[in-house]
């Protein structure tokens, strides 16, 4: 039983590091996860910050320009700081 949870937590720490989009992967983080411990690996996701060029690639998103926060490609204006785009800087 202890095995199977030990398994199941990891799955599920390597399924919350890949929607997180840290630059390790969920891969790497379920197999750190599984071979140490699943607290270990939900410490690594904790204190990992997300991969922006993965998170613009993969979630179709853009930076600001002025305040450098990630927004959706569709936006027009800026949720953080008001930045309003004009159709040319569309991605």
């Amino acid at each position: 039983m202890i095995v199977i949870l030990w398994i199941l937590f990891s799955i599920v720490v390597g399924v919350w590091a890949d929607n997180k989009h840290i630059h390790a992967g969920g891969i790497v983080v379920f197999f750190v996860s599984l071979i140490f411990s699943p607290f270990i690996g939900f410490l690594v996701v904790i204190s990992s910050k997300p991969d922006e060029e993965k998170m613009i690639k993969d979630m179709h998103m853009k930076k600001c320009p002025k305040c450098a926060e990630l927004i959706k490609n569709e936006a027009k204006k800026c949720k953080h700081c008001g930045y309003e785009f004009d159709d040319y800087e569309q991605k």
